[in-house]
C-alpha cells in the first residue's frame, strides 16, 4: 500500500513540476532572447522552485543563507545525489550559471532553455570539459555565480559519502579570484533517488551554505588544498546530518 501512494505522489509531482515549467517557459524564451537579460533567469528559476515544492508539500530548511553577500560572485560546489540538487540552487540568494551534464540538453524544452541559458559538459572528454569551463567563467560576467558539483555528476556508488572532487569548480573560482561556497545537501538523495524509475518519498528538503572560503591570491597549486577543505565541510555536514 504504501508503495502505490509513492507510486502517485510520484505523478503528482511530475504533474506539478512539468506544469509549473510549460506555464514559466513562454518566459524563459523572452530571457533567451537576449544575453544581458539571461541574469534574470533567476527569478523564473525560484518561482518555479518555491511553488512546486509547495505544491507537492516538500518543506524547504535554507540555512547559512546570511553568510551570502547577494552582490558578490561565488563558486558553489555542493554534493550531487540527485537531480533534486539543481532544483535546490533556485532558493540561491542571486542568478547562477551551472554547469550541467551535456544529456540535460537532450531533455525537451527544458534542454533547449537548458543550454541557452546555462552550460553543458560532455564529462567523458577532458577537452570538452576544459572548454565549458572557460565558456562558464565566461557566462558569468560580472554579475552571476557559479553553480557545479565538483564529484562530476551522480557518481558515487556509496552515498551519502561523496566521490572525490575533480578540479573544475577550484580551477574557475582561483582563475576569478573569488570565494568558493560549500553546500550540503543532505536530504535530496531521499527525497528523489537516483534511479531508473524514481519514487518521490515527502520530507523536507535541507540545504546548508558554509562560510565562503577566499581564494584572493591563491594559484593553481593551492586546489589540492582547496578541494580537501571544502570535502571535509561538506561531508561532515552530511554526516551529521543523516537520519537514522
Amino acid at each position: 500500500m504504501q508503495h502505490f501512494f509513492k507510486q502517485i505522489y510520484t505523478f503528482w509531482c511530475a504533474i506539478v513540476f512539468i506544469g509549473l515549467f510549460l506555464l514559466l517557459f513562454p518566459f524563459f524564451l523572452i530571457i533567451i532572447s537576449k544575453e544581458s537579460w539571461h541574469k534574470h533567469c533567476y527569478f523564473l528559476n525560484k518561482l518555479w522552485a518555491k511553488v512546486a515544492l509547495f505544491l507537492v508539500g516538500i518543506k524547504t530548511q535554507i540555512e547559512g543563507i546570511e553568510l551570502i553577500n547577494p552582490k558578490n560572485q561565488y563558486v558553489y560546489c555542493a554534493n550531487h545525489f540527485s537531480l533534486l540538487d539543481i532544483v535546490s540552487f533556485g532558493f540561491a540568494p542571486h542568478s547562477v550559471v551551472y554547469v550541467g551534464k551535456s544529456s540535460l540538453a537532450k531533455v525537451p524544452l527544458f534542454g533547449y532553455m537548458f543550454r541557452k541559458l546555462h552550460i553543458t559538459v560532455n564529462r567523458a572528454s577532458p577537452t570538452n570539459s576544459y572548454k565549458a569551463l572557460n565558456k562558464a567563467i565566461e557566462k558569468m560576467g560580472k554579475d552571476r555565480s557559479l553553480v557545479m558539483f565538483p564529484e562530476g555528476g551522480i557518481i558515487s556508488k556509496r552515498i551519502p559519502e561523496m566521490s572525490r572532487f575533480k578540479d573544475g569548480a577550484f580551477r574557475a573560482a582561483i582563475t576569478k579570484q573569488i570565494p568558493l561556497v560549500p553546500v550540503s545537501l543532505p536530504d535530496n538523495w531521499i527525497i528523489l533517488p537516483d534511479e531508473k524509475i524514481p519514487l518521490i518519498s515527502r520530507r523536507k528538503m535541507r540545504m546548508i551554505y558554509h562560510k565562503p572560503v577566499p581564494t584572493k591570491g591563491l594559484n593553481m597549486e593551492d586546489i589540492p588544498s582547496l578541494k580537501s577543505k571544502v570535502y571535509d565541510v561538506i561531508s561532515n555536514e552530511i554526516a551529521n546530518r543523516q537520519i537514522r
